[in-house]
């Protein structure tokens, strides 16, 4: 690994990946249990992967949020598209 320094968008993106696949899974959640299919096996088996996923990808998320890394990535991006729109007036 390189000693560069990583960029406040890579962790903005990741941030964003992790909460995309965390609501999905808690989507299908949803959509097992509504549609009746939490009683199937393959419906278990469903509700138990996406609450394995929620607990991976919600997990790295709710990590970096009480860690403060969630904000630190928003506020560096915040204050990098406000340098540059005091650069172009």
């Amino acid at each position: 690994m390189s000693n560069e320094q990583k960029k406040p968008w890579e962790d903005a993106i990741l941030l964003l990946i992790c909460l995309v696949i965390a609501l999905t899974a808690v989507g299908v959640i949803v959509w097992v249990v509504i549609s009746g299919r939490i009683m199937d096996l393959d419906g278990m088996l469903l509700a138990a992967t996406c609450l394995v996923l929620i607990l991976a990808f919600g997990g790295n998320l709710a990590w970096s949020l009480r860690t403060g890394e969630a904000q630190s990535v928003l506020a560096s991006l915040l204050k990098r598209d406000d340098k540059k729109s005091y650069e172009k007036q």
